[in-house]
């Protein structure tokens, strides 16, 4: 009796653990894949993915380009500004998002890099019965989208898609691994994709 209770024990504890983030030591795994450049994790609360179609042609730019979806499953609002994501290598590093004025003084593929985006027909069925609401966390150069979304409110079975920025990782992109987290108030922990850039 003791064996079993110990051995359920164990396996309630297991099942309990959460995924790490990364620590400095090379992921070991991405996230599932929904596509070939595009990364998810799904949570209870919100559902994340990185889209890397249009970061693997930007290793030699100064910022890089991550095409996120966001979707609100389970609280009553997510908020989100550019400063509840970060960028990490696999090195440890950190890095914040591109300030609006640093890319429309220093980077000049903004429209491009919407062009190459891919995430809105592949997270169409899976976020079909939910509500899509405009975001503009990053500029582009067309006068209309210059005004940029510094706050975002995501109500409940809301979802997102919009273009994030950062600066050049001193990895560089090709062939390494990273993670985005997002964080926000009515989260109790940060939500983390891994993915890779090939």
């Amino acid at each position: 009796m003791r064996r079993a209770v110990l051995t359920a024990s164990i396996l309630l504890a297991a099942s309990c653990a959460t995924r790490q983030p990364m620590t400095g030591q090379p992921a070991a795994d991405v996230d599932r894949k929904l596509s070939t450049f595009a990364f998810i994790e799904e949570g209870k609360l919100a559902t994340f993915v990185v889209g890397t179609r249009p970061t693997r042609y930007r290793d030699s730019a100064g910022y890089v380009p991550v095409e996120i979806a966001i979707a609100n499953r389970g609280v009553k609002k997510l908020s989100l500004t550019r400063e509840s994501f970060t960028l990490a290598d696999e090195n440890g590093n950190r890095y914040p998002c591109a300030s609006p004025k640093e890319l429309l003084d220093n980077y000049d593929f903004l429209e491009l890099d919407r062009n190459l985006a891919e995430l809105s027909g592949i997270v169409f069925s899976r976020f079909g019965a939910m509500t899509g609401y405009p975001t503009m966390l990053s500029p582009t150069r067309a006068p209309e989208s210059r005004v940029v979304t510094d706050t975002v409110e995501l109500p409940k079975f809301g979802y997102m898609l919009d273009m994030l920025y950062f600066p050049m990782p001193t990895t560089g992109l090709i062939g390494h691994k990273f993670e985005l987290s997002m964080t926000a108030p009515e989260l109790t922990d940060p939500i983390f994709v891994k993915f890779e850039v090939k």
